[in-house]
């Protein structure tokens, strides 16, 4: 006579979103019999799988690492391209910059005028990502509500206005002329 083993291999919870880049995805969480933690991208949802004995316990905060460690290595990409954008249209840039966790705030400059981007803000789109960092960019020039930030910031904000509508015209990158 068989033994029919009704065991299941994984249990699926599927109850959270995870935004990213204006886009919210599915998180989708797969107890298993793996010791390992891993985080992957399957289709429109992302899937984190977690050892069956966490099954019972509270795994917010391994679900908060897994995320934060996502948006760590997805900002290093997508701000590559944000943080070149706003260099051409201002025609300056901090001395440095790092990603790094910030506790309330997006970015922030440091005395050494070291622009800190918070690899939080991967969850916002491109045009969010690009009006932040054109203001951080005019910060580490100027003091914070002086006149001379508020006209670069007026200036930059309307370059990047006539390149947005150059790019939805063309679809090309960085064909701007910028008086």
């Amino acid at each position: 006579m068989k033994i029919l083993n009704f065991e299941k291999k994984s249990t699926y919870k599927s109850y959270l979103t995870i935004a990213i880049l204006g886009n919210s995805y599915k998180l989708n969480i797969k107890y298993t019999t793996a010791s390992s933690i891993k985080l992957t991208k399957k289709g429109p949802e992302f899937e984190l799988v977690l050892p069956k004995s966490r099954k019972n316990l509270d795994n917010i905060e391994i679900i908060n690492h897994a995320i934060q460690k996502l948006y760590s290595e997805l900002a290093i990409e997508e701000l590559e391209e944000s943080l070149e954008l706003v260099r051409h249209i201002l025609k300056f840039a901090p001395e440095d910059y790092k990603i790094d966790y910030l506790k309330e705030d997006y970015y922030k400059i440091t005395k050494n005028k070291v622009l800190v981007i918070s690899p939080d803000i991967i969850q916002y789109n491109h045009e969010i990502i690009n009006y932040t960092l054109i203001q951080a960019f005019c910060r580490t020039k100027f003091r914070a509500n002086s006149t001379n930030y508020k006209i670069a910031l007026k200036n930059a904000i309307k370059c990047y206005e006539e390149y947005k509508i150059q790019e939805k015209n063309s679809n090309s990158k960085f064909k701007i002329a910028i008086a």
